[in-house]
C-alpha cells in the first residue's frame, strides 16, 4: 500500500543519514488485512516474537480498539496513520496510541457542513458497520439533525453485495447519501447504487474509498 511504501522510504532515508542515535532502524512489516482480529494478531506477533516496542499501525480503528489495552499492558506504543474513530479518544489506554490522522469528528463536521450549505433535507446514511463507519454516521446524524435522516444503513464490509440495502435507501427517497467505506466494498456500493437508481441523489463519501 501507499502507507507501507511511505514507511519503507522513511526508514531508508533515516538509515542513509546514520539512523537514530547511530543505530540503524529495522523495519518488520505485517499485514493487518483491514481486519480487527488480524490487526491485533499482527500487533501481538510483532511485540512478542519480534520484540518490537513501537508499531506504526494498526491501520483501521477496529484493530486499534482491539489492540489498545493489550498494547498498554505490554508497554507497546502504537502510532496509526489512519485509524480515525472518535471512540479511540475515550479509552483508558489512549496514552499508548498516537494518531497522525484526524478524528472522524472533523470529517463528520465537514460532511454536515456540505449538507447544510446545499440545503439538503432528506439525508440517507450508508456506512460500514464498524467503528469507522458508525463514528462518521453518528457525527453526521447529530449535526444535521435526526429529523433530516430518512434512513441509516450499517453494512458488513465483507459481504460485497448490497442490493437489498440500497433498494431500501432508494425507497426512502433521499436527496443526499452520506457514505463511509473502503475501496473494495465502495466499488460494489457505487455500482449497485447506480443499478437501483440512486445516481439521482448527491453522494458525499469518506476518504476511505480513495483508490486508483
Amino acid at each position: 500500500s501507499a502507507i507501507r511504501d511511505g514507511i519503507i522510504l522513511a526508514v531508508e532515508q533515516v538509515n542513509a543519514n546514520g539512523g537514530i542515535d547511530g543505530a540503524q532502524v529495522k523495519l518488520i512489516v505485517e499485514d493487518g488485512k483491514t481486519d480487527p482480529t488480524a490487526g491485533f494478531e499482527a500487533v501481538k506477533k510483532l511485540a512478542t516474537i519480534d520484540g518490537v516496542k513501537v508499531i506504526i499501525g494498526p491501520m483501521i480503528s477496529g484493530a486499534i480498539m482491539a489492540s489498545g489495552q493489550w498494547a498498554a499492558d505490554n508497554n507497546v506504543l502504537l502510532i496509526s496513520p489512519s485509524a480515525t474513530s472518535p471512540e479511540i479518544l475515550e479509552q483508558s489506554w489512549r496514552s499508548f496510541v498516537f494518531r497522525t490522522a484526524p478524528s472522524d469528528t472533523l470529517q463528520g463536521k465537514a460532511m454536515a457542513s456540505i449538507i447544510a450549505d446545499a440545503g439538503y433535507q432528506r439525508v440517507a446514511i450508508v456506512v460500514q458497520d464498524n467503528q469507522y463507519g458508525v463514528g462518521i454516521a453518528n457525527e453526521v446524524a447529530t449535526l444535521v439533525g435526526a429529523n433530516k435522516v430518512v434512513i441509516t444503513i450499517k453494512y458488513d464490509p465483507l459481504k460485497l453485495d448490497y442490493l437489498t440495502e440500497l433498494q431500501s435507501v432508494k425507497a426512502a427517497n433521499p436527496d443526499v447519501v452520506v457514505h463511509a467505506g473502503y475501496q473494495d466494498d465502495a466499488q460494489i456500493v457505487f455500482k449497485q447504487a447506480g443499478q437501483v437508481g440512486l445516481d439521482t441523489a448527491q453522494w458525499i463519501t469518506s476518504e476511505g474509498v480513495k483508490a486508483p
